[in-house]
């Protein structure tokens, strides 16, 4: 068994789609020992955002200057070597916050019209997200620092560095904890995710808000802060280990998503962000559920309305 770590970084994210300019790597044997990395660069064949180039508050730099980049070969190029990389069979795959970077890979497939990977994955970043008993999880490099460990020996948003760092977080944990990786990754299955999965969300996300759906910015502002809370003194735990995540519609009406998040939390549920921690998807009403059941078929995930979410509980 192999360990993959990898993070891209994109000369922009317009029209939310990002034009990877570098996909750096590490390949780890069982003991996190580094086999190999690299960092290979790419042209995006897009402009660069200010942002990237160190322009405006809040601003990053990358590595390389635009020209490097711009010398390089196109993403077709190098994406028979990436996607060798991510499906080899006796690899799984981890990276830190790294559905953005699954995204990122999925929108250059699309743009040049390549089959897309398939392959599950790893987030490093829910497993911190846990280990720290955080609802949000801070950047890699604060993650590090929190762990008494070092970004600044690296350089910044390198992709090669990044995916190092995010090994190095993660043996963190290990050490921390005393387990194995497949151990830890055990004790956290909503670490756990796929292409397929993530696909799918994106799908989700895209669909309109039913225009029914009542919004209320302080109810909405409440509900967020809801998720992953624990409650310390629920109805029962008839709902204990389950996940309910809400789509766009219902979330939009958000007095009602407020109320119903409260019911689930009263049984010991959790109401969670993504849909690879999901058991349930609460959606807005029958109609919804009659429309988007389909797309969940063979991913374990149960579509339900209110009525159903009542069922469950009777």
């Amino acid at each position: 068994m192999k360990y993959l770590f990898f993070d891209c970084e994109c000369a922009n994210c317009y029209d939310h789609a990002g034009k990877i300019c570098s996909f750096g790597y590490l390949v780890c044997d069982e003991n996190l020992k580094s086999l190999e990395s690299k960092d290979i660069i790419i042209n995006p064949a897009a402009p660069f955002d200010p942002h990237v180039l160190g322009v405006g508050p809040h601003s990053i730099e990358l590595a390389y200057t635009p020209i490097r980049f711009e010398v390089a070969e196109r993403f077709p190029f190098h994406y028979p070597a990436i996607k060798a990389l991510l499906e080899n069979e006796g690899t799984i795959v981890f990276g830190y916050a790294i559905d953005n970077d699954i995204g990122f890979l999925l929108s250059e497939c699309e743009r040049y019209g390549l089959a897309k990977p398939k392959f599950r994955y790893v987030d490093i970043q829910e497993i911190y997200r846990l280990y720290a008993n955080y609802d949000r999880s801070p950047s890699l490099e604060g993650a590090l620092k929190e762990m008494g460990l070092d970004p600044d020996e690296f350089e910044g948003h390198e992709s090669k560095d990044d995916a190092i760092m995010s090994m190095m977080l993660l043996a963190a944990i290990l050490r921390k904890k005393g387990l194995t990786l497949p151990e830890l990754v055990k004790r956290c299955p909503s670490s756990e995710g796929s292409v397929a999965l993530n696909e799918l969300a994106k799908r989700i996300s895209e669909i309109p808000c039913d225009p029914a759906a009542v919004y209320d910015r302080e109810a909405s502002y409440a509900f967020n802060h809801l998720i992953y809370k624990w409650v310390d003194d629920p109805l029962d735990d008839r709902l204990e280990g389950y996940g309910f995540l809400f789509s766009p519609s219902l979330r939009r009406d958000s007095k009602r998503a407020l109320k119903l998040a409260g019911l689930v939390m009263g049984h010991r549920a959790y109401v969670v962000r993504n849909l690879r921690e999901a058991s349930y998807f609460l959606v807005y009403d029958e109609n919804e559920k009659r429309s988007l059941a389909p797309l969940f078929k063979g991913t374990g995930i149960a579509v339900i309305d209110e009525a159903g979410l009542e069922s469950l509980l009777q």
